[in-house]
């Protein structure tokens, strides 16, 4: 059986392919580059749940808990 090429780790065979897919989508967008509004660089860093900052200029700003674009409601 091949492995995937998700980034699941610390997840086993034991949580399923559903829980470890969205895992890694979740997981994957956290750590994406991210332009900042106020200076154009791509430094906007996820600070805590909810919360962007630059690490280049320092701006600040409230957006999702995963991602900064809230998600939009079905």
């Amino acid at each position: 059986m091949p492995r995937s090429k998700e980034n699941v780790k610390g997840l086993g065979a034991k949580y399923g392919s559903t829980l470890r897919k969205r895992y890694s989508r979740v997981y994957g967008g956290l750590k994406a580059a991210r332009q900042c509004p106020s200076c154009s660089s791509m430094r906007l860093a996820r600070v805590a749940s909810g919360i962007w900052r630059c690490k280049s200029c320092g701006y600040t700003v409230a957006g999702g808990a995963y991602d900064l674009a809230q998600a939009k409601a079905k």
